[in-house]
């Protein structure tokens, strides 16, 4: 996709404020459950919706998403390992967690890249980056050739049928840089490559059908969600209904709000500038979100006494932090975050 569409920045700057508010409510309401039935599977299908090759070989493109993405995943790893060596014990009471992982484990689970290993502590989120990495590298190649609409809808059909082998079946988990994780969440994506076909259609609709569809959409995954139970996208646990019930749920959700939101066509500001910073929100959202909900006591008991309220507030702040934390690392060292110079 060459022209920027702002309501798709629209769209993941709610992807990812659904992560961040997911990682803070810690199944304290029971929006919790909802959230991950979409979050995750709506960030991969944004991706598909603007994936391009451009014309590129492979080597080119497996240096830019090296630089893109294994670079600052690396990097944020090697901060989180050296911050939780020091603080681990403080972090892992503050949250009550369970684990206390040695250096050695660290430096494993950070080589190994699955966060259900159980040794990324020091900063689950980022088991999604070398994930993406593995999926955008098997998309380069399964899109090699053809792009088409009918194209796209045999691999969206075809990877569907692969995950349902590889969850109910065969039982796959456990891979390095969570490659068992891409083939289950594959449908998103290959679902984005077969809407983005479509996005002039979208756009050219009667803005009434698409809020009234979408909030149908949106009504029924909601209504389908609670009876497949808590997700995991750590432990590749994808409910209580299976995987196809999973699948169904997400697309019913994500859909709903691709119409939804494709209707600011414009997008929303300040919403659309979170969405241009994704990366380095996924990279650092879990450090002011510790510091919230385990050290600073006044959110601490906000989060505990009014759990939705309370946690809706310190995702803005952890958001709003990470965003000024890359600005600032976008002046002094870009690369950081996978990028030449400051994000615009």
């Amino acid at each position: 996709m060459s022209k920027r569409i702002n309501w798709i920045d629209t769209m993941r700057g709610i992807a990812i404020f659904a992560v961040v508010l997911g990682h803070t409510l810690r199944n304290a309401t029971m929006v919790y459950p909802w959230l991950y039935c979409f979050h995750v599977p709506m960030c991969v299908y944004i991706s598909g919706l603007v994936f391009s090759r451009r014309q590129i070989c492979f080597s080119q493109f497996l240096k830019k998403k090296i630089t893109s993405l294994m670079v600052p995943y690396y990097c944020f790893a090697i901060l989180s390992i050296l911050l939780y060596a020091i603080l681990g014990n403080y972090m892992e009471k503050s949250i009550g967690g369970g684990y206390n992982l040695t250096l050695k484990d660290s430096i494993c689970g950070m080589l190994y890249a699955n966060a259900g290993s159980g040794l990324m502590r020091w900063n689950m989120p980022l088991w999604y980056i070398p994930m993406m990495f593995v999926l955008l590298i098997a998309a380069y190649f399964i899109y090699a050739r053809n792009m088409s609409t009918k194209y796209g809808m045999l691999i969206f059909a075809v990877s569907i049928i692969l995950g349902v082998l590889c969850y109910s079946i065969i039982n796959l988990d456990g891979l390095p840089f969570g490659c068992e994780t891409a083939i289950y969440l594959f449908p998103f994506f290959a679902l984005g490559m077969v809407v983005k076909h479509f996005i002039p259609k979208i756009e050219n609709a009667h803005w009434y059908i698409r809020i009234l569809t979408g909030a149908i959409l949106i009504v029924l995954g909601t209504v389908l969600s609670p009876a497949n139970g808590q997700i995991s996208y750590n432990a590749d646990y994808y409910g209580n209904n299976g995987y196809m019930y999973f699948v169904l749920t997400a697309i019913c959700l994500i859909t709903g709000f691709t119409l939804c939101v494709s209707v600011f066509r414009n997008g929303v500001a300040c919403i659309d500038y979170v969405g241009r910073n994704t990366m380095p929100i996924m990279l650092m959202h879990k450090f002011p979100i510790l510091f919230f909900v385990g050290v600073l006591g006044m959110t601490k008991r906000l989060v505990n006494s009014f759990p939705l309220c309370g946690s809706i507030i310190v995702a803005i702040c952890s958001v709003g932090l990470s965003c000024v934390a890359a600005e600032i690392i976008y002046r002094i060292l870009p690369w950081m975050l996978g990028k030449e110079g400051r994000l615009r």
